[in-house]
């Protein structure tokens, strides 16, 4: 097994059965000769001489084995560890309480790289107890190592600890810890992350701008109305985007407004942004369903595509206007009619199966094979 890690000169045929014998073996006595050639692998670089020996390993000692499996974690030699991380992930399934301990351990190691492999590990295993080993690691020296910890924290829905943890992170130097512990606060479904996260809308750095926008909408308070409205004005398009759509999520009257002066714009992509946010606030605001009809019969094809788009991203959109897609069934612009293709299963599910139909014999050779596609996923719901 080793000469073939080595020499790569057999297929891995020919040495399976050597290594499905070896992991099968429970021979503890080859567990030295094994962390020997580990360590070699490592330091040559060699991630496929690196990947058969902790499937070895992990054969022969289980749990045993996770220590050293998670320190060759730690080496960085180039690889995206595809193979090593699910060797590992199946150990902590196997005994999560045994696993949970070495993780633990391992989050508090003495370097940066041991802290970080610990709590990825750890976020497989975590448990409510462990978020005051979490809120630590948020403090810690290296930003990776924060950034790890805030992805790692239990579901704050319930746990104030934790949720304060995140809230503490908003406050990081790091931007990616930022961008993390917004990302977190935005799935809390908490009334009291809209003020933490408000006060960060005018961070400096557009990636976090753009995530709290995100954020907030996931939260869809209408106290975030006017913190969006202001990054509606951003310099960055990505956050003017995310502001755009949150605010369909928030709704309420002071959204809508700032969403109806988006949809009268002479910029067609401005009102590209209305079309696809205004939708999620039909149940919300009378206003919603003309200005939707309007930007169906838009002279651009981006913005009557878009309204489409709209219409699924807001759970099909409300059953009153599922018109809107069947008057765009026949629009003259192929583009459009490839977004009817993509979303008519959502927003007209009993309409669906004709139109599909119709399309298949579309002299739009894109929109024949598209409408296939969808066609065949509704006769086959579970095949993706």
């Amino acid at each position: 097994m080793v000469r073939h890690a080595v020499e790569l000169e057999d297929d891995y045929d020919d040495v399976a059965p050597t290594v499905t014998a070896l992991t099968a073996s429970g021979d503890t006595t080859l567990v030295p000769r094994l962390q020997e050639v580990l360590a070699r692998f490592l330091d040559e670089g060699n991630f496929y001489g690196r990947d058969l020996i902790a499937g070895v390993l992990a054969g022969i000692e289980g749990v045993a084995a996770l220590p050293v499996l998670l320190r060759a974690s730690a080496r960085d030699i180039g690889d995206d560890q595809d193979g090593l991380q699910a060797e590992i992930i199946d150990l902590l399934h196997a005994d999560r309480a045994a696993s949970r301990r070495v993780v633990r351990d391992f989050v508090t190691g003495d370097s940066p790289e041991l802290r970080r492999v610990g709590l990825w590990a750890l976020g497989f295993v975590v448990e409510a107890q462990d978020v005051e080993l979490l809120t630590a690691a948020v403090t810690d020296a290296d930003p990776k190592v924060r950034s790890m910890a805030v992805g790692s924290i239990p579901d704050p829905v319930g746990d104030d600890c934790a949720f304060r943890a995140l809230v503490l992170a908003l406050r990081d130097l790091d931007e990616q810890v930022r961008i993390s512990a917004a990302s977190r606060l935005g799935y809390t479904g908490r009334v009291d992350a809209v003020g933490p996260l408000v006060a960060l809308a005018a961070d400096p750095t557009p990636r976090v701008r753009s995530m709290v926008a995100y954020a907030l909408g996931r939260l869809g308070s209408h106290e975030a109305a006017s913190a969006l409205q202001r990054l509606l004005d951003d310099p960055d398009r990505h956050v003017r985007e995310n502001a755009a759509e949150a605010l369909g999520s928030v709704g309420g009257p002071a959204a809508v407004d700032a969403l109806l002066v988006l949809a009268a714009d002479q910029d067609s992509r401005l009102r590209v942004q209305a079309a696809k946010a205004l939708a999620k606030a039909a149940d919300s605001d009378p206003r919603v369903a003309p200005q939707l009809t309007m930007l169906a019969r838009d002279g651009e094809a981006a913005v009557r595509a878009a309204t489409l788009s709209g219409l699924a991203s807001a759970g099909g959109g409300p059953a009153n206007l599922r018109y809107l897609l069947l008057q765009l069934v026949d629009d003259p612009d192929p583009m459009v009619r490839q977004r009817v293709a993509v979303v008519a299963r959502h927003v007209a599910p009993d309409a669906a199966p004709d139109i599909l139909r119709r399309y298949t014999r579309d002299h739009d050779q894109a929109l024949r094979r598209l409408a296939a596609t969808e066609l065949d996923r509704l006769t086959h719901p579970t095949a993706r």
